[in-house]
């Protein structure tokens, strides 16, 4: 398993801001020992993360330290299709669950979401359910019926 956590993921785990993150990291942590840079994220590895906990002066009990580091599961995501849209608040959508109940989905914007995509397929998206509320968990179409 790949022991590394972006610095953005990092943040947030930790709450603290990044800005505070990188300056910390360019004052005391060792590039390629402690991150590295894939592509345009900074990584950190498993010491680098525990090196920033102990920095930020974070108690992290022993059970949760693996968690750190491990990629957040997306247990609660589950795939919806879109039912309808234009209401006259322009950022919700209905949509139907996998098990047929229709729920309504906060969005950007509904304008380009159509009953059926370019290829005639229903307009399927992944969402979760936060506090009660569903909310899209990918980028909105860029054209109408078409990501």
């Amino acid at each position: 398993m790949n022991e590394t956590v972006t610095e953005a993921e990092l943040s947030q785990r930790l709450g603290i801001s990044r800005p505070a993150i990188a300056a910390h990291r360019q004052r005391s942590l060792v590039r390629g020992e402690d991150w590295r840079k894939e592509g345009k994220y900074i990584v950190y590895t498993k010491i680098g993360s525990e090196r920033l906990v102990e920095w930020a002066g974070v108690n992290v009990p022993p059970a949760e330290e693996k968690t750190l580091t491990e990629p957040p599961s997306n247990q609660d995501e589950e795939t919806l299709t879109f039912v309808q849209g234009k209401y006259p608040n322009r950022r919700i959508i209905r949509a139907s669950r996998q098990n047929g109940e229709s729920v309504f989905v906060r969005v950007k914007s509904s304008e380009n979401f159509r009953p059926n995509d370019f290829r005639g397929n229903p307009m399927s998206f992944p969402a979760r359910q936060e506090s009660g509320v569903w909310v899209i968990t990918r980028a909105l179409p860029r054209w109408p019926g078409k990501w």
